[in-house]
């Protein structure tokens, strides 16, 4: 899990440090869509191949749809709250450059 988190903070630094050119960027946007196609279809794959975890799908699938729906929401309701923040923050240095 440490290395995860190491390359994700990596990852982020060289995207703020403005080191990519936008070709580098765009290739680096299909790159993951397609790495993120790929993992899906490997996680797919082995929840196909586990029996057992097949067995339980019925009783997991309601608890999942539930999660996903309050992490969706979750997800939606921060988005919101931060850009109404940012909204008051520029709106704020809007005023005083006047």
């Amino acid at each position: 899990m440490q290395e995860i988190m190491i390359a994700i903070v990596l990852g982020i630094a060289v995207g703020c440090s403005d080191l990519l050119n936008y070709n580098v960027k765009k290739w680096l946007s299909r790159f993951s869509t397609v790495s993120l196609f790929i993992m899906l279809l490997c996680l797919g794959a082995k929840i196909g191949c586990d029996a057992e975890l097949l067995g339980k799908l019925d009783q997991l699938g309601g608890k999942s749809l539930v999660m996903a729906v309050f992490i969706i929401g979750g997800s939606v309701l921060m988005l919101w709250l931060v850009l109404k923040l940012f909204a008051k923050t520029a709106a704020r240095a809007e005023g005083s450059d006047e």
